[in-house]
């Protein structure tokens, strides 16, 4: 099993004003207690070098993880570690698994050409695979300065992962999605991006998405456990309407607050046959991560 959405949970790695977003988002609708809750999610966020993580994914049977840096520094405040120091202590935690974990970059434009530098430098390195957008930090995927970025993910046969959908209030909608999208795709057609929570967010959208661009666009189902049972079962059944471009990914460490991923995992190859399993859990995130072909 692949899991192509995760995050290492070390609060030195995470905007402070992510942080607060998640802690508001827990609570109720103005209810009190946003510094309670901060401190106990700074108190989970100690997984500094991915142990408690390992440990989930052998629980779960998953047997590869891909970390995902979300440059939100220069939207929501910058981190303890420098967003250099975030790549490199990525690298580190990679490099002691055993080949379990992976990570991709993190890009966000309005740091200028040192964003870029610091992706080239990174995606040339081993165990960095790919480069995760988050475009609600305040651009769209077609900006012009994007351009260069996915000039040279193309060229050099980098996957794409990019946050879809809503995020926290503070920040920005991207206003031309699936538009930008589709732009990008059409000015680079050997691209390969993947949608996060595209999944569960948006399902009509997304699967007529894939449907019309089968060699470029993937989604994961990251988000999945916010579903309803018959929501989930829906989403699950459309997943046959695009059998080569769905992924698994669990959103850790954020489903930890939702209950057991295993049983999740199960609840999920319950719904599948064995070779929909098969390419839910490993095969399209091979397609997705190395271009290899599942058909």
């Amino acid at each position: 099993m692949i899991d192509v959405h995760v995050h290492l949970a070390d609060s030195r790695c995470i905007s402070p004003g992510f942080i607060a977003g998640i802690a508001d988002s827990i609570l109720d609708d103005g209810q009190s207690g946003r510094g309670s809750v901060e401190r106990v999610l700074r108190l989970y966020l100690l997984d500094r070098d991915g142990e408690r993580l390992l440990s989930q994914m052998d629980a779960s049977g998953i047997t590869k993880s891909i970390l995902l840096i979300a440059d939100f520094g220069p939207a929501l405040g910058e981190p303890t570690m420098s967003i250099e120091e975030i790549h490199e202590h990525h690298a580190r935690v990679t490099e002691a698994s055993d080949g379990r974990l992976a990570f991709f970059a993190g890009f966000d434009p309005s740091r200028g050409v040192s964003a870029l530098d610091t992706v080239k430098r990174w995606t040339a390195s081993p165990g960095c695979e790919g480069v995760k957008l988050y475009p609600p930090c305040g651009f769209e995927l077609d900006d012009e300065r994007m351009l260069p970025l996915w000039r040279h993910c193309t060229d050099n046969d980098i996957p794409v992962l990019t946050h879809s959908g809503p995020s926290l209030p503070v920040l920005g909608r991207t206003s031309r999605y699936p538009h930008s999208l589709e732009e990008v795709v059409r000015r680079f057609p050997g691209v390969r991006i993947a949608l996060a929570h595209g999944m569960v967010w948006d399902l009509k959208g997304t699967v007529k998405l894939l449907q019309k661009y089968p060699g470029n666009i993937f989604a994961d189902i990251s988000s999945f456990h916010q579903l309803s049972d018959s929501d989930l079962k829906l989403m699950l059944k459309s997943c046959a309407e695009v059998p080569h471009q769905v992924l698994f990914g669990s959103d850790a460490p954020l489903f930890d607050f939702s209950g057991n991923l295993g049983a999740k995992i199960q609840e999920i190859r319950d719904h599948l046959t064995g070779e929909q399993a098969g390419r839910l859990f490993e095969l399209n995130a091979r397609a997705f991560l190395y271009g290899t072909s599942t058909r």
